[in-house]
């Protein structure tokens, strides 16, 4: 039978990616057409940046951009996810991840009803958009 991934899956990968602030991780999980953009533009810096300088500036600045827990002792804002149900349409094609997500920093936590749509592209899903309700 094998195994699938499901939705619920790339929500529990996003909250933890946004928690180990891996900004690469989190943009790889997106398919919409604002990042798929950003993506575009980042590797068209890349390519010029490594053609002038001989490095890809874009991936030394992906490098630099998540703070590193263990060496600094990083202790901002965690997000934690409750899935409380998931729709899917009839092809299993596109899904509606509800959950509630608890922000918390320091000692206060705010907590807030988000949906996760996410659609299946070859065989594997992305967040396309996420809205609040």
């Amino acid at each position: 039978m094998g195994y699938f991934n499901k939705p619920e899956d790339k929500v529990n990968d996003f909250v933890s990616a946004y928690n180990h602030q891996n900004v690469r991780a989190m943009i790889g999980m997106f398919d919409n057409q604002e990042v798929n953009q950003m993506k575009s533009a980042m590797s068209f810096a890349g390519e010029i940046s490594e053609a002038t300088l001989g490095i890809d500036a874009s991936e030394l600045l992906m490098d630099f951009l998540p703070i590193s827990e263990s060496l600094l002792g990083y202790t901002g804002s965690r997000m934690d996810a409750y899935i409380q149900s998931t729709d899917m349409d009839l092809l299993h094609s596109e899904a509606k991840v509800y959950t509630q997500i608890s922000i918390s920093e320091d000692e206060a936590t705010e907590n807030e009803n988000i949906i996760f749509f996410l659609k299946k592209k070859d065989r594997e899903w992305y967040i396309t958009d996420i809205q609040e309700y």
